[in-house]
């Protein structure tokens, strides 16, 4: 005698995924907010200098200084009028820091100006209490 054997019929259990669109977009755009690329949102113009001591330093930056080919400057994207604001900028943003590692601000210039041009965006910097982080070139 055989005995029939009986299959459980399975279930299907819905999933819902109509919010996952929606969950998706939400996480492309915290990643874009988030992301150091749409911090740089500089409109200056300018050809990096060469160097062969250029390495890539992975700690954040509060602030990002440009001096562009014609010798105005930028904060964070927006172009300033002078050096003190540039040094009182980077002090207001530094005031509340602990430690080095929030300190770093990036410093960008044209290869084509002189000391005489940038030294004194430099110097503004420090003067705020920022650690220079130069961008270059590597010469490979």
């Amino acid at each position: 005698m055989k005995k029939h054997l009986q299959r459980r019929k399975r279930r299907s259990v819905p999933v819902p995924i109509a919010s996952m669109g929606d969950i998706a977009f939400l996480l492309i755009i915290f990643f874009m907010v988030c992301s150091e690329v749409s911090k740089d949102n500089s409109k200056a113009r300018l050809t990096l200098p060469f160097s062969e001591f250029v390495e890539k330093i992975e700690i954040p930056v509060a602030a990002r200084i440009a001096v562009d080919e014609n010798g105005e400057i930028f904060f964070d994207g927006y172009q300033v009028d002078s050096v003190k604001e540039v040094e009182m900028g980077v002090r207001a943003l530094l005031t509340k820091t602990v430690s080095d590692d929030q300190r770093h601000v990036q410093f960008k210039c044209d290869a084509q100006l002189t000391k005489e041009q940038f030294e004194p965006v430099i110097k503004a910097i420090a003067a705020g209490g920022g650690i220079i982080e130069a961008v270059g070139e590597n010469n490979e």
